[in-house]
């Protein structure tokens, strides 16, 4: 039974969701950080409670929330939990995370400022914004008043030039019925 990979209890629903710990993730930018004491307290519940919800992550395995939970679990040698994994982009699992950990927990200003450059950078400023508004918080001055570009991942790309907007969409139709991705550009 699945259950006895763990010594935590695991309520029933959670149980086809035990992977092992030690396969998931940190991107090593989680500015949530716990004191000694608050690991402690974090271990006396999972001992007490059990898991009451599960260890987030992205469908790579990489942490969105309960980072200390599974550092905790292996440093004690419980190296099973039940995990979900979501299918967000690398952006919406900073968000995620940014979410959660303003519900709980402190936070390492240089870090919560890092997370935040990372996630305008892959233009989620406004959104990231309103976050912190619903938490009474705002957007340090220095990252409003920042010039961000936003990365577009590589691709190979070559641009033909056109007579004209007749020929560009000749061009593009044929182009098109052969199966090739494009996109207008005018300059």
């Amino acid at each position: 039974m699945l259950e006895k990979k763990t010594t935590i209890k695991v309520p029933n629903a959670y149980l086809p969701m035990l992977e092992d710990l030690r396969f998931l993730q940190s991107d090593q930018n989680n500015p949530n950080v716990t004191t000694i004491r608050q690991q402690e307290q974090i271990w006396a519940s999972l001992q007490k409670y059990g898991w009451t919800y599960p260890i987030l992550t992205n469908k790579d395995g990489i942490l969105v929330d309960g980072e200390q939970r599974a550092e905790i679990c292996k440093q004690h040698a419980e190296y099973f939990a039940p995990v979900l994994r979501l299918p967000v982009t690398d952006v919406d699992r900073r968000m995620l995370r940014q979410i959660l950990n303003k519900l709980k927990g402190k936070h390492n200003k240089e870090l919560d400022a890092a997370e935040y450059m990372r996630i305008i950078e892959q233009g989620e400023k406004d959104c990231l914004k309103t976050l912190l508004a619903s938490v009474g918080e705002k957007l340090p001055q220095d990252l409003l008043d920042r010039e961000f570009s936003v990365s577009i991942p590589a691709t190979y790309e070559i641009i033909v030039e056109c007579k004209d907007e007749a020929d560009q969409k000749r061009i593009f139709d044929k182009l098109k019925s052969e199966g090739y991705k494009l996109r207008i550009l005018t300059l």
